[in-house]
């Protein structure tokens, strides 16, 4: 957009919203004429008032925009009338956030010139959304190295003999910690911020190149899951972590180097730090609001559910490289952990489990999903699947689909046309012979094991699983009627949903993204944000925002429907790294 075209356009919204808009006022004194700045060419509003402005802005994204607070967008540097229409989108509701909704609505035309003038003219560089690189250069200096080997024996007989901490101890595993995050958490113990009597041993014995030197060598080390405890519920936990989400990431893997990793962590560590913040022992605003109100329940729900989840380092991390993007051999090393029930023989051991072959995708996911979060009742699966994160899901979801499907068992003569007259109740949604027309959402029935289709029917009469339509639907059916029905559709040619392995993220990003965006995301076209350096965290969250609808954008949506999780975390990991 031109500069007069902004002009036009903000003068409008003066004429239209000024006297039912507040008037805002900045935390700092209001600068004479003679100090106010001149815009930049092709900005309209003031970028010296606008820097007053955004002091309302600063505690989520900066004097700078770019502060490293995990889930907020780096915003220094881009494209003004981006910025003006994102802001008006929090104002009218098309975006959704309790902050910048209430934010927005607090701006008149004019503060909001001013502090997308401000914004738009940073070139601030984003330091925050990559692990330290230094740490591997410290571990290839021979002395540093050996001044990291002597001083991490002062480390490990709390925090574990070679790198494994001691099972059930209360401290955390420090191998693939970010210096990040790790030198301003040792400080804490220094300067009185944390209260431990055996850390504050260690102040005053350490040189900032030791704590440097150290960090560097847990950083590039490796990270373990942790051996967990019996209490607490994982499934329970990963929906209370929705909250924790934004800061620690979905699997609490943390994309931000500064905010820590929650994943494989000592389960009685996570409790005992969690209720240290609930409780002010430790105080930190941003997390004793988020725990303060959580229950010593939910509290071992929240330590299960991160102890058992895989963690990553960003330092072993790498979407360059060919091996790291390999969906189905990652999907069928863990669909391992199925085979025990869903054999690879065409279930004969197991009648009573459904066919994985040919599932959709999206639909297997979700049910999945149903598993970790409770909504589907099943010990065994819930504890199975307790263990895997979004990502691992989708990728056994791309093994199963792909895989040709085998016959079933004859489950024995019935009584075909009776069977197809009862089933007039199933077809409606689960499509004619049982093939479902939209997969995604409702399964196809046609060849999977009658004991199966009994078994998961009579499931949803009795409330173990969840689904209104058709709890009504089985609460009618006699046992003998339900026989019938799913003996006829287990005789039923089966039809695998049709299924497009993800791209490579490279093409992906090269052949759709790059188009609007810009080569590595340093977009030249006005109103399109540029996405170099850009926070991963809230890269994947906008995507999903799009794919929900919550963001109004009929190209962004039409481009983000065709994307899994798998394509969003790498497209967000590839931008965040320029």
């Amino acid at each position: 957009m031109t500069r007069n075209i902004l002009i036009i356009f903000l003068a409008a919204l003066v004429l239209v919203a000024w006297d039912s808009a507040p008037n805002i006022t900045a935390s700092e004194p209001s600068v004479s004429t003679d100090a106010l700045a001149p815009p930049e060419p092709g900005q309209v509003g003031n970028i010296a008032q606008g820097k007053l402005v955004a002091a309302q802005c600063a505690e989520c994204h900066g004097l700078d925009g770019a502060r490293a607070r995990s889930g907020v967008p780096f915003i220094a540097g881009l494209d003004q009338e981006y910025l003006v229409r994102s802001i008006l989108a929090y104002g009218n509701g098309v975006r959704n956030h309790g902050s910048m909704n209430k934010a927005a609505h607090g701006l008149n035309p004019l503060a909001l010139a001013d502090v997308t003038a401000y914004y738009a003219s940073l070139d601030t560089p984003w330091k925050g959304a990559v692990a330290d690189e230094r740490s591997r250069a410290v571990l290839q200096d021979h002395q540093a190295r050996a001044d990291a080997e002597a001083l991490k024996i002062g480390c490990i007989s709390c925090h574990g003999q070679a790198g494994r901490y001691q099972q059930g101890e209360v401290v955390p595993s420090l191998d693939g910690m970010p210096l990040e995050y790790f030198i301003p958490a040792l400080n804490s113990y220094f300067n009185g911020e944390r209260n431990n009597e055996m850390m504050s041993l260690f102040k005053g014995r350490l040189t900032p190149e030791d704590k440097y030197n150290v960090g560097a060598y847990f950083a590039a080390r490796s990270p373990k899951i942790s051996v967990t405890q019996e209490q607490g519920s994982p499934a329970k936990g990963k929906i209370a972590a929705r909250s924790c989400a934004g800061c620690h990431g979905y699997d609490g893997n943390s994309l931000n180097p500064h905010i820590p990793n929650l994943a494989g962590q000592p389960q009685n560590y996570l409790v005992k730090t969690i209720m240290d913040y609930r409780d002010g022992r430790r105080n930190t605003p941003l997390m004793q609001g988020v725990v303060q109100h959580l229950n010593d329940s939910t509290i071992d729900d929240l330590a299960a559910y991160y102890a058992r989840q895989r963690p990553e380092s960003q330092l072993h991390k790498d979407i360059s490289s060919a091996k790291a993007f390999s969906p189905l051999a990652d999907g069928g090393r863990i669909a391992k952990v199925c085979e025990a029930c869903h054999s690879d023989t065409s279930n004969r051991e197991f009648p009573n489990m459904p066919r994985l072959e040919g599932m959709h995708v999206k639909y297997f996911v979700s049910a999945m999903q149903d598993y970790q979060e409770g909504r589907r009742k099943h010990v065994a699966m819930s504890e199975v699947v307790s263990f895997l994160s979004d990502t691992d899901i989708e990728k056994v979801a791309y093994f199963y689909a792909l895989k040709n499907p085998k016959a079933v068992p004859d489950s024995g003569k019935a009584d075909l046309e009776t069977g197809q007259l009862l089933s007039s109740a199933c077809v409606t949604c689960h499509g004619e012979f049982g093939v479902s027309d939209d997969p995604a959402k409702v399964p196809s029935l046609a060849g999977q094991s009658a004991s199966y289709l009994v078994s998961a029917t009579k499931s949803y009469a009795q409330g173990d699983r969840q689904n209104e339509s058709m709890k009504d639907v089985a609460i009618e059916l006699s046992d003998d009627d339900l026989a019938q029905i799913a003996i006829y559709f287990e005789q039923q040619p089966f039809t695998p949903a049709l299924t497009y392995l993800p791209d490579d993220p490279a093409t992906l990003i090269k052949e759709r993204c790059s188009r609007c965006h810009g080569d590595k995301g340093y977009s030249t076209q006005p109103g399109v944000p540029r996405l170099a350096g850009q926070l991963e965290a809230y890269l994947i969250v906008a995507l999903k925002e799009y794919q929900a609808g919550l963001r109004q954008d009929p190209t962004m949506i039409a481009m983000a429907s065709v994307l899994n999780l798998l394509d969003i975390k790498a497209i967000a990991a590839y931008y965040a790294k320029q």
